[in-house]
């Protein structure tokens, strides 16, 4: 596969560089709005300036805040940063959490299926003229990524890799697919790793030296988050309890994608057994994706379930003001870093395909993982402990506080641009 793909690289370049696919337009026809700041400093770069390309398979509105500081970062280091992505496959659709950014480039992506696995194949080779670093995600279903790695010393720029360094969710790999992975990350110039527990991972297990090694400590805006918490009133709490029917002070939410490894199902039982030790509990659920529909016919038969759809930003504060916890006893990510901002402490399990955000986690300290990973029974008393044990509960709220300040977004930013500059200079 991998030689098919260095030949087709070489027919490629082989052309005059006019003749590269040219970029497909991200918006339709041109608009003229007014430049921002950025936009003004990126500007003024010129076209000797560095330029670094991120490929990403699609835009999670998580990530918005991310791009947009990168950008600004990087270009007060006079480096200039291209974005591309391009549309979620369907299974990640069901989420409704994707974006766009005016600034950076969408392509659409082809999906293939082959013997049941989903391939990625991202047209964006007529992006990548002129860079000086292309960064793309660690996943071995993005087809480009083989073909840059096999072709990375024809095009001239430096290769590296963003990802978590293995697929912590081991039941859904594919071993030939993790074996190709493994091989191919050992020989990139550079890796930028999601935070400690990555790194582990990279120079360890595949072998990767860590002086390449950015440990970037991935992260969401959660200032923005704690700002809407802050700024909310008394009179918007009440407002937003009234609309839902709830006045009990012993709420509780989910609030992520909606999918197998969540573990719905066992939230759902685990919420019933809550209930019957706590007569005025109510479980509030937001977010979608493919098993959506589990919850649905739960608030469709209990009042005290509440179902309210995708919800971000701001929008998304109002019902955590209302939660004394965060109930997630399936897949952790960077959901940690709601319950954190937003001082719900997050209840889990002790499953092995967590993402590597579990490393944030310090069971009772700034939240609660459940050793009995099968029992709704074991994971209800460790949440009811939670819900009345107030001066518990308010040692949990100080370690989210805590964490809140030292996983932040601007934190990825500048080990981010650090890292750039450094595998640059590689």
């Amino acid at each position: 596969m991998l030689t098919l793909l260095a030949e087709t690289a070489r027919h490629m370049l082989g052309r005059p560089l006019t003749m590269m696919p040219d970029p497909v337009p991200s918006h339709g026809p041109a608009v003229t709005t007014p430049k921002s700041a950025v936009d003004n400093a990126v500007d003024k770069l010129g076209d000797t300036s560095p330029k670094v390309v991120i490929l990403y398979k699609s835009l999670p509105q998580y990530r918005k805040a991310f791009f947009d500081r990168l950008r600004l970062r990087l270009a007060a280091s006079g480096i200039r940063l291209e974005l591309i992505y391009g549309q979620p496959v369907q299974k990640e659709q069901a989420k409704q959490d994707t974006v766009d950014l005016p600034w950076a480039h969408k392509v659409e992506n082809v999906h293939l299926s082959l013997l049941g696995r989903t391939l990625i194949w991202q047209p964006v080779l007529g992006h990548l003229r002129g860079a000086n670093l292309v960064i793309v995600e660690q996943a071995s279903k993005l087809l480009i990524n083989h073909l840059l790695w096999a072709t990375r010393r024809l095009w001239g720029f430096k290769f590296a890799l963003w990802g978590h360094g293995r697929n912590f969710q081991g039941h859904t790999a594919h071993p030939l697919g993790e074996g190709v992975k493994k091989f191919t990350s050992r020989s990139v110039d550079w890796w930028f790793s999601y935070n400690e527990l990555s790194t582990d991972v990279i120079t360890q297990d595949i072998g990767f030296p860590k002086s390449k090694v950015t440990t970037v400590q991935n992260a969401i805006d959660t200032k923005a988050l704690i700002y809407s918490l802050d700024k909310l009133t008394p009179r918007d709490i009440e407002t937003v309890r009234a609309k839902l029917g709830i006045e009990s002070q012993n709420v509780a939410i989910f609030a992520g994608g909606m999918y197998r490894e969540k573990r719905l199902g066992f939230l759902l039982k685990a919420c019933h057994l809550i209930k019957k030790q706590v007569p005025d509990f109510e479980m509030i659920f937001i977010g979608s994706g493919e098993d959506k529909a589990i919850v649905e016919q739960a608030a469709a038969e209990f009042a005290w379930i509440h179902y309210l759809g995708p919800k971000f930003g701001g929008e998304k504060v109002l019902y955590f003001a209302l939660a004394k916890a965060t109930l997630m006893p399936g897949l952790v990510g960077l959901g940690i870093l709601d319950a954190f901002a937003l001082r719900a402490p997050l209840v889990t399990t002790d499953i092995d395909y967590h993402s590597p955000e579990i490393a944030y986690l310090e069971s009772g300290t700034n939240g609660v993982t459940v050793p009995q990973a099968d029992n709704p029974a074991a994971y209800a008393l460790a949440v009811v402990r939670v819900l009345r044990d107030e001066p518990y509960r308010a040692r949990l709220i100080r370690g989210c506080v805590e964490a809140s300040e030292r996983y932040t977004l601007g934190t990825m930013v500048e080990r981010f641009s650090l890292g750039v500059q450094q595998a640059l200079l590689s």
